[in-house]
């Protein structure tokens, strides 16, 4: 299979426009309060934070979910240890749970952060990807895409 992605500058501007509206309209926000996970259900949660599988954002990714705090908070880097600690402790939880459930040969696990970083909503959450052999993307990794858009952009560049 193969994946063609135009990456012309676009991108940003949808997602800054998309950052810029939740922050106009913070009390909408999607991830802000577990009674806004409408598209899926909380499976797992600690003190801080919880984990669902939501409709809205698994879009082809099977079984996949989201971490998210249950205090507001934009980005990982605005976590309180006590926060990243519990994120950890729920990201094992969710693991056993998956592993438990869907038995995936892999897992993708990332953060976006802001919207140059892929970042939609203001709302702090760790995507929880399982990932199995069959995938048509098996072996790809966070980065692979990353470095693929890098190297033909480069190659654009000297032609």
């Amino acid at each position: 299979m193969k994946v063609t992605v135009t990456l012309d500058g676009t991108l940003l501007k949808k997602r800054e426009a998309e950052w810029a509206h939740w922050l106009e309209n913070a009390a909408q926000n999607p991830l802000s309060t577990r009674e806004e996970f409408t598209g899926g259900e909380v499976l797992l949660e600690n003190d801080l934070c919880v984990y669902t599988q939501d409709a809205r954002y698994s879009e082809g990714l099977p079984h996949s979910g989201l971490i998210v705090t249950k205090r507001p908070c934009e980005t990982v880097f605005d976590l309180t240890p006590a926060e990243a600690a519990a994120t950890h402790a729920l990201l094992a939880e969710v693991k056993a749970h998956l592993d438990a459930t869907v038995r995936p040969d892999g897992y993708t696990v990332g953060w976006n952060v802001l919207p140059a970083g892929g970042q939609h909503i203001p709302h702090v959450h760790l995507h929880v990807i399982p990932r199995w052999n069959t995938d048509a993307a098996a072996g790809a990794g966070l980065r692979f895409f990353l470095k693929e858009a890098a190297r033909a952009a480069q190659a654009a560049e000297s032609v």
